[in-house]
């Protein structure tokens, strides 16, 4: 089986092809950082899968799935993205699964296990299994639910937990330690007073003075990480 990953996230790539180095009939591996180098790929590199980002610069995963239908022999595609509203959308263009950031080994495994197994009524029932995990946060004087992947980051100030996220800031009830625990598969300890989105991290850099940083996808702050925590965040580049 021969795989094309397309991410144009670093961290999110190299996980995926650690992955499939480590899947026995996974015998050939590529990359592409965007939807127009993937496709250029596809023109010499004989891909049986094809694991697409959805979000990216330029074409978006969704359009070129689409292109990759038009195919005369298309290879499937397994959609692996942070969003979960675009699970109906990805198998309207013949998506074969729709696995959520960060991908674990064994969904992935899996997804390849199906591919070229799947009838439309097991696809319906993919796509109807597809939930948005949500957060309620204040705005102003009102409430409203964010998607766990509109958020950057959890802060925790004084006596009460700021969350940032696309829509900016919000005010959360639930202590940073509740949230930690509620969320462990999506956030990570960054800081006492932090938590972070795990597939925002982009990379983790050391100062001249041996401070931690992190670099998160959309946010121009870069996030400090305590010594404490820099060693469970370092292992997210090795897993």
């Amino acid at each position: 089986m021969k795989v094309l990953v397309v991410d144009d996230e670093p961290l999110a790539r190299d996980r995926l092809i650690r992955f499939l180095q480590d899947i026995d009939a996974v015998d050939g591996i590529s990359a592409a950082t965007n939807g127009e180098e993937a496709l250029h790929k596809l023109m010499s590199f004989d891909a049986d899968v094809v694991l697409l980002d959805i979000r990216m610069p330029g074409q978006s995963g969704l359009d070129v799935a689409e292109k990759i239908k038009q195919m005369p022999e298309s290879p499937a595609v397994i959609f692996c993205t942070a969003y979960e509203d675009y699970a109906l959308d990805a198998f309207r263009v013949n998506a074969q699964a729709y696995l959520l950031k960060p991908i674990q080994r064994k969904a992935l495994l899996e997804a390849l296990e199906t591919c070229g197994q799947l009838n439309r009524a097991q696809i319906q029932a993919l796509s109807n299994q597809t939930t948005v995990e949500t957060i309620s946060v204040h705005n102003g004087r009102e409430k409203e639910l964010l998607p766990l992947s509109d958020i950057y980051f959890f802060r925790a100030e004084q006596k009460y937990v700021s969350l940032f996220s696309v829509k900016g800031e919000r005010v959360v009830d639930e202590s940073l330690k509740t949230l930690e625990e509620r969320y462990l598969n999506y956030f990570i300890r960054a800081h006492r007073n932090t938590l972070v989105y795990k597939p925002r991290i982009e990379k983790l850099t050391r100062d001249n003075e041996g401070g931690f940083w992190l670099k998160l996808r959309g946010v121009d702050e870069l996030i400090s990480v305590s010594r404490r925590h820099a060693r469970a965040i370092k292992q997210l580049f090795e897993q």
